[in-house]
């Protein structure tokens, strides 16, 4: 009786750590798989000195037009270059996604607001001890392509509140980079 009931417990321990093959796309644990593909529609230029471009509902932005409490992308090259640079349209392989959190504190630069790391210290608004603890929700996926090897990963994220905010869903990425990415999961 007693082997009887183990092995019932074994398999519905198995049968509970099976993912579906396709995923949920509107849940927040979901991460791309590996061997996803992400197809850029139109050529992106990347400024001098610069490494990334931000993404938000389908355009290009500058870091201090993004809305971080909303899902936003960047589009990360390897290298830095003195000369303006443009990632052309193209397929790349997403090798490896992973969802990150990274914690801070909110800190003021001038008129913005800004999340800053702080191992464990809170600081408000005007620098004292005391603000609230902010938590970029990422979601990492590197890519691969043949013809363009200097384009390395793109990140997506929002900022939000540990135990009340979460990773962007795949579902919302594909809204976020629309029309100038396609977002497609390899059972697709």
């Amino acid at each position: 009786m007693r082997s009887w009931l183990t092995l019932t417990v074994l398999a519905a321990l198995l049968v509970g750590c099976q993912t579906t093959p396709g995923g949920n796309e509107n849940a927040s644990y979901y991460v791309v798989p590996a061997g996803s593909r992400l197809t850029l529609h139109q050529a992106l230029p990347i400024q001098p000195d610069s490494l990334r471009v931000y993404i938000q509902n389908g355009r290009v932005l500058k870091n201090a037009e993004v809305q971080h409490y909303y899902p936003f992308c960047s589009l990360e090259l390897d290298r830095l270059s003195d000369v303006a640079r443009t990632v052309a349209p193209d397929e790349f392989l997403i090798t490896k996604a992973v969802h990150e959190e990274f914690s801070g504190a909110i800190a003021e630069a001038g008129p913005l607001l800004y999340a800053r790391a702080s191992l464990g210290r809170r600081v408000d608004q005007g620098g004292n001890p005391g603000g609230p603890l902010m938590v970029s929700f990422s979601t990492r996926m590197e890519l691969r392509s043949e013809k363009q090897p200097d384009v390395r990963r793109i990140t997506c994220a929002q900022w939000g509140y540990q135990g009340i905010d979460r990773h962007a869903t795949v579902a919302e990425i594909r809204k976020t980079l629309e029309p100038l990415f396609t977002l497609r999961l390899p059972n697709q």
